[in-house]
């Protein structure tokens, strides 16, 4: 998340971590924060199903092998 540029807020409470700082408890995550994350972690995901595709187009784990199904078929 911090390659993303992931404000600290948020990713302390994705993770679950919380900080005392008194920067931390004036500072609230908005629902735009959270479409925001939500998009770009999407965008890593697809990138990653299609590097993975491009190495093999099968994988013995079903989950990911139907995953890299939907994909190529969405493609």
């Amino acid at each position: 998340m911090e390659e993303l540029g992931t404000l600290k807020v948020l990713m302390d409470e994705r993770v679950g971590h919380e900080d005392g700082s008194v920067s931390a408890r004036h500072a609230h995550v908005t629902d735009s924060m959270w479409q925001t994350l939500m998009e770009q972690l999407t965008e890593v995901r697809n990138e990653s199903l299609a590097a993975r595709r491009a190495l093999h187009p099968r994988y013995p784990l079903p989950v990911l092998d139907r995953l890299l199904h939907e994909r190529a078929e969405s493609r």
